[in-house]
């Protein structure tokens, strides 16, 4: 049995662009890597995750991933989030027999105790387990069994189209709140969030420019 967890990553020099009002281009390229490689430390020490799969565009992420013993796939053609997730999700359906874990890169509270909680949820096809973000909006976790279950919807209220997306499916839905999942870095009130929980030490040195 087997369950491989994906993780996508934008160019780390493109990513958070909504937080250019407060970081420098360098400074989010700081951050966005911080992002990556705490994300991948993670879902190492989930003992129920056997494989981890990045698929970025970007090739410095792809060369990190493999150095930290990761799976990869490049994004071709035109980057999109949800067209880069079925690629993935195809080349993970052979070996992922017990379904997928979709995971951003960009939630800083996030703790491997948070991700096996999570995945303690699971059971048997079909079925979703889903973590919205601190907004009820986007979709911040989300493990699918079969792999294929859904066409992925991620964008504007992703969490509401994937619970729809699901139950069309007859899949069973289990919604997960949890405080630490439910924080991405998409906007400078999120930044300052982080700050304020102090998250993770190594973005201390990351000073915004308020």
């Amino acid at each position: 049995m087997s369950l491989w967890a994906i993780v996508p990553v934008k160019p780390l020099r493109r990513g958070k662009s909504r937080l250019s009002e407060i970081l420098s281009e360098d400074e989010r390229t700081y951050l966005n890597h911080q992002l990556f490689v705490h994300t991948i430390e993670i879902l190492k020490d989930v003992e129920a995750i056997t494989d981890i799969l990045v698929v970025s565009r970007d090739s410095d992420v792809l060369t990190e991933a493999r150095n930290l013993n990761v799976r990869t796939v490049t994004e071709n053609g035109t980057p999109e989030l949800n067209a880069a997730l079925r690629r993935a999700t195809l080349f993970s359906k052979t070996f992922s027999t017990e379904g997928v874990l979709i995971v951003p890169a960009d939630l800083p509270m996030m703790t491997s105790e948070d991700v096996k909680a999570f995945l303690d949820l699971r059971s048997n096809s079909p079925g979703i387990v889903i973590a919205p973000d601190r907004r009820q909006q986007g979709t911040n976790l989300l493990f699918a069994n079969p792999a294929d279950l859904l066409a992925f919807s991620y964008g504007k209220d992703s969490f509401k189209r994937h619970i729809e997306l699901a139950k069309e499916q007859n899949a069973r839905v289990v919604i997960v709140e949890n405080e630490r999942i439910a924080l991405d870095l998409d906007l400078p009130e999120d930044y300052d969030l982080l700050n304020l929980n102090k998250a993770i030490p190594v973005f201390d040195d990351i000073k915004p420019h308020l």
